[in-house]
């Protein structure tokens, strides 16, 4: 199992390096073809489908090394016996707001897969745009919950700071 989510991360992470590197490419190549008089419409479409890719793929990268946003300052105000149990809250909260997005970006994805939708410019499949929501959404389900349940909580610089204060790391 660990060998598949290592490598489901690589693949990830190679998807965005491409994305990014292709996407200064052709920002510069729109730039460059600017100052010629003839602007390329083609590159700022498929830069703009290149940044969604790599804003969803990256932000599950990010719940998968657990960089989801938290309410830090309540670390402070709770015993640090209940540290364990509060770090799952924010876990818990983004699988459920990222189940309702793989839901509702799937039903997105089909519907754009039926009526035929294309971009107006490279006219392809507008599927192409959700399909980078629905993954990302999927795996920042799948990294979350990998990175709650998995991960040491005294890892956490904050929650190893506040237990060996308190005497609870010994």
């Amino acid at each position: 199992m660990q060998l598949l989510d290592k490598i489901i991360w690589r693949v990830v992470d190679l998807i965005i390096l491409i994305a990014v590197i292709s996407m200064v490419l052709l920002i510069t190549l729109q730039v460059g073809s600017r100052l010629f008089g003839h602007s390329l419409a083609w590159t700022e479409e498929l830069s703009r489908f290149l940044f969604i890719w790599t804003v969803w793929l990256g932000l599950a990268a990010g719940f998968r090394s657990g960089q989801h946003p938290a309410l830090n300052f309540l670390v402070n105000l709770i015993p640090a016996r209940l540290l364990v149990a509060y770090r799952l809250i924010p876990a818990l909260s983004a699988m459920i707001l990222f189940s309702i997005v793989t839901w509702q970006g799937w039903q997105l994805l089909v519907q754009q897969i039926r009526f035929g939708e294309l971009s107006p410019i490279l006219q392809v499949g507008m599927w192409i745009t959700t399909l980078p929501l629905v993954m990302g959404s999927f795996l920042a389900i799948v990294g979350t919950a990998v990175n709650a349940f998995t991960a040491d909580p005294l890892s956490d610089p904050t929650v190893a700071q506040l237990t060996s204060h308190e005497g609870l790391s010994q």
